[in-house]
């Protein structure tokens, strides 16, 4: 996966849905019906949505971009300054 490709899946995902919902993208005892079902709960959106979202962060962190991307948020200044101090601290924890 290049940076172009990266960026593109982010900007679908969302910055800070990526790092809100992080733990649930990465973790792969949790099935995408799950963290589909958790993003619809809590932000209410759409299902199909939600599974973009959910198939597009997954995608980032099996191409072993996870931290990257990561670092990306901590340093954009399109996010809230709580969501990009988050990402960084997720990305140190990779």
């Amino acid at each position: 996966m290049d940076d172009q490709e990266l960026n593109r899946i982010l900007k679908r995902i969302g910055k800070a849905c990526f790092v809100t919902y992080f733990r649930e993208f990465d973790n792969s005892s949790l099935p995408n019906k799950d963290v589909i079902e958790i993003l619809m709960q809590d932000e209410g959106y759409t299902k199909n949505s939600c599974q973009t979202r959910t198939s597009g962060a997954r995608k980032i962190i099996e191409a072993g971009r996870a931290k990257d991307a990561l670092m990306d948020i901590s340093a954009s200044s399109g996010v809230p300054p709580e969501i990009a101090a988050k990402a960084k601290r997720l990305a140190e924890g990779l």
